[in-house]
């Protein structure tokens, strides 16, 4: 049947991807074939229907698609046959002739192979043939694509910012752990060590006694590995003084505890990064040589830290054994995902290489806050 009463729906309308907030208006036109070609080709099922019996008088192209009717079947079919059993009360309570003439609710529908779905209906008064009838539009409930990357890009953001925080935190409580374990148990184990040695000269013993001896020595490398346990954690020169000193002492350490030399070729001198640069460029360094000391079986390690205005870079090469970077990041290796959300966090870009017989390369570029905005991060 063809549709030979004029109603129109806008062109914007139809070409929408979106769902329509309202029925599209209703109103004349100098073209019959015009509305058919709009009504057919809109982008969401639209039916005409008999308004006293709910009988399809019009189904468009979607419609049939969607529902797997064909128009025929649509035009031998009421309205209701469309939707469940139990809600056929209420459909005809919405619907019917005493009825406000136009409004919206939502329905449980069902196509013809049986799938449910559930819709958004909106529905207003049009003449159709001289018979009062309903232009209906039945708009999916399921969000639309443009929502579903909205809602991506939202989820994103937040894991993001939840991310750095969760960061920040970690970087408080090993700093207030750092603190506790220097000031509190340490400031004990000196207190323990001194009663030791005072307990030694009351006693004046011409022979020493070995235990008094063997305890005073166990608490003076007790507070030994305190005080590298809390720099550890937190160095407190990383605020004070910067990224290049602390960088210097932590090698110095790296290498008395695990002998492999540190070459570093740095072009920073004394200048200062933002906090959190500086925190992540010395856990990306700090990781890596860990790394290094576990896997690489090397002697030497090369550490490269450069800046200029917009950008501090850092690069962290071994020629001992390499990994598949595919496999260690599928796998779950904690350093390197480490590494790799540290960067990420606070806008840097990573790259990492490796190989078997080649070794390891780490390099990660951050900028600095004086490039333009929207300027890209230049790759390593």
């Amino acid at each position: 049947m063809q549709l030979r009463q004029r109603f129109s729906i806008p062109r914007s309308s139809a070409r929408s991807k979106d769902p329509p907030s309202e029925p599209p208006a209703i109103g004349p036109s100098p073209s019959e074939s015009q509305y058919q070609t709009i009504f057919d080709r809109y982008p969401h099922p639209a039916w005409i229907l008999d308004r006293a019996t709910l009988r399809f008088l019009a189904a468009n192209a979607t419609a049939v698609e969607r529902y797997g009717y064909s128009r025929e079947e649509f035009l031998a079919m009421s309205y209701p046959e469309i939707h469940l059993p139990e809600d056929e009360g209420e459909l005809r309570q919405e619907l019917g002739q005493h009825a406000v003439s136009r409004g919206a609710s939502h329905w449980r529908q069902k196509s013809k192979s049986g799938s449910i779905m559930r819709i958004h209906a909106v529905w207003r008064p049009v003449p159709f043939n001289r018979v009062p009838a309903i232009l209906m539009i039945g708009e999916s409930t399921q969000p639309s694509r443009r929502r579903l990357l909205e809602e991506t890009e939202e989820g994103r953001d937040r894991l993001l910012a939840l991310s750095r925080r969760l960061v920040e935190i970690q970087e408080t409580e090993r700093s207030e752990i750092a603190r506790e374990l220097h000031d509190e148990i340490g400031q004990l184990l000196t207190g323990l060590k001194l009663l030791i040695a005072a307990g030694m000269q009351r006693e004046s013993l011409e022979v020493p006694d070995p235990d008094q001896e063997e305890m005073a020595a166990i608490v003076a490398e007790l507070i030994g590995r305190l005080r590298d346990i809390s720099m550890t954690l937190r160095p407190p020169m990383l605020d004070e003084i910067g990224l290049l000193p602390t960088l210097q002492w932590h090698f110095g350490r790296y290498t008395a505890r695990t002998r492999v030399r540190v070459r570093l070729q740095q072009d920073i001198e004394s200048a200062r990064f933002p906090a959190a640069v500086e925190i992540a460029a010395f856990r990306i360094i700090q990781e890596a040589l860990t790394n290094v000391a576990r896997h690489a079986a090397v002697e030497e390690v090369e550490v490269e830290v450069r800046a200029d205005r917009d950008y501090l870079t850092l690069r962290i090469e071994d020629r001992g054994q390499g990994f598949n970077p595919r496999t260690a990041s599928t796998v779950g290796s904690a350093g390197i995902i480490g590494i790799q959300e540290r960067a990420r966090l606070v806008g840097g870009h990573l790259t990492l290489e490796s190989a078997m017989t080649a070794g390891t390369r780490i390099a990660v570029v951050f900028p600095l806050g004086h490039h333009e905005a929207g300027t890209p991060v230049p790759e390593p």
